[in-house]
């Protein structure tokens, strides 16, 4: 079977902007009394989840109350940052052009929709998801790894999950295509300890994990070729 619809993560998945949208999310919080919290326990526990949902844990944990506009100081660092450290992920531009010959492609985040679109701007990758094919997560009430935003972009395209693949790099995106019904592979390749991390990409049920982008597209390309 040919996949009709390929849905991809935009942050650590096409954009290495992992350790720049953590380092905002550490810096905010902390400045906000947060100090407990420090970029190894980001890493380990932050992956794939909106700042919405990072300051509400850490309020109910800590008791913390945050700002109104602390969205936005994040949003600001990110852009701040953004200038140094955000840069596409090597071969992206392959899977997602391999990906783009054969079916409808969207980006499918859980970040803020500014910071998705700009960061496919910055990187180059804009061109391939125009704004309709990029879903966010303010989108819908429950992100991942609730499935609603991968089901979201299903209706739009009136797919069954059955015939959709997602391209995932955190646990809580492949947790949230598995219970969507999807297919779904793993991407290490921006995770500082690549075998701990695909292990649990595996656990979360990822079908096939990739430590590269090129890697993917070959096995992608090689697989197409063989489904009827």
């Amino acid at each position: 079977m040919r996949y009709s619809l390929i849905l991809f993560d935009c942050d650590g998945t096409l954009v290495d902007s992992e350790y720049l949208n953590l380092k905002a999310i550490i810096d905010v919080i902390q400045r906000h009394g947060a100090k407990n919290y420090d970029m190894e326990y980001g890493m380990r526990h932050f992956s794939g989840l909106r700042f919405s949902q990072i300051i509400g844990m850490i309020s109910e944990k800590d008791g913390i109350t945050f700002p109104e506009n602390a969205k936005y100081q994040f949003l600001d660092r990110v852009r701040e940052l953004a200038k140094t450290e955000m840069k596409p992920v090597e071969g992206a531009r392959d899977m997602v052009s391999a990906a783009e010959n054969d079916v409808t492609i969207y980006v499918v985040s859980n970040g803020e929709r500014t910071n998705v679109l700009m960061s496919l701007e910055f990187v180059g990758l804009k061109s391939f998801f125009p704004d309709e094919r990029v879903i966010s997560g303010a989108m819908t009430k429950n992100p991942k790894p609730a499935p609603d935003l991968f089901l979201m972009a299903c209706d739009k395209e009136k797919t069954d999950p059955s015939d959709v693949l997602v391209i995932e790099d955190s646990v809580a995106g492949v947790t949230a295509a598995r219970a969507g019904g999807m297919d779904v592979w793993g991407f290490c390749g921006t995770h500082h300890d690549k075998d701990t991390h695909a292990q649990h990409l595996k656990e979360a049920g990822a079908q096939h994990v990739f430590n590269t982008m090129h890697d993917m597209a070959l096995h992608y390309i090689k697989s197409s070729a063989h489904k009827c």
